[in-house]
């Protein structure tokens, strides 16, 4: 992934600081999210209008192969059209440090990847203020939760993060919240996948509210993009086990 978790968070010290303020000094006006907007959403979208896999192909392609990886090609070194189920993964890369592996670095390497591609923000920012945003804002005054015609300030990350999973492997992720990492209760995670979970058998599984434990697989196929409560509601993504990323 192009990011990893790196706040140090406790709930026995942290301060619960209900008027925010962004690095400027000014209050960032955020709030918790109504009930209704912390459940599972699916949104479609143009592939062509928006598309995210021949971005992440192009910088991919840019990247060190050594340490990120590279596309296949046939056994007579043909090569073929990229495309992202077919990238392989050195397995150092795929190792800890703590394993005399590269994992870190390589994590590192693709976060500053995906912060410096142009290509792949324009499709990002245009996607998240084109599609996400005016769908959140509707599903927020569908709530209750906003005045349609009133102006509304909406914060996301950006880079957003990207994860390659390759296989076969037994790795995996742990089922958690990502409030064990310090994020807030006014955030919303989108699972967009690039890739077919039916090669791959490999899907995000969530919880549908916090503590229930009724683990489910989100579903999304490229074209597709999931919102849910990570915040809140515990998730998890199993090993891939099969020949594809």
């Amino acid at each position: 992934r192009s990011s990893t978790h790196r706040v140090k968070y406790s709930l026995d010290h942290r301060q619960h600081n209900p008027k925010p303020k962004c690095n400027d000094g000014k209050l960032t006006n955020t709030t918790f999210l109504p009930a209704e907007l912390c459940k599972e959403d699916t949104l479609t979208y143009s592939t062509d209008k928006y598309d995210f896999h021949s971005a992440v192909v192009d910088m991919l392609q840019r990247c060190d192969e050594e340490l990120v990886g590279k596309f296949r090609t046939l056994h007579d070194g043909t090569t073929t059209t990229p495309k992202l189920d077919n990238f392989t993964v050195p397995v150092i890369s795929l190792t800890r440090m703590c394993q005399k592996g590269k994992l870190q670095e390589a994590q590192e390497y693709l976060s500053d990847a995906a912060a410096s591609d142009a290509r792949f923000l324009d499709v990002f920012d245009s996607f998240v203020v084109e599609k996400v945003l005016p769908h959140f804002k509707e599903r927020l005054r569908a709530a209750g939760a906003h005045e349609g015609d009133k102006p509304l300030t909406f914060y996301y990350q950006r880079p957003p993060t990207l994860r390659i999973q390759p296989g076969p492997s037994r790795a995996y992720v742990r089922a958690h919240n990502d409030a064990e990492y310090g994020h807030q209760n006014g955030e919303l995670n989108f699972w967009l996948p690039l890739t077919s979970r039916r090669k791959t058998g490999v899907d995000l599984l969530c919880e549908s509210k916090e503590g229930v434990g009724d683990y489910h697989p989100l579903k999304a196929e490229y074209g597709e993009v999931v919102s849910f409560h990570g915040t809140s509601c515990r998730h998890y993504v199993g090993a891939n086990h099969s020949l594809w990323t």
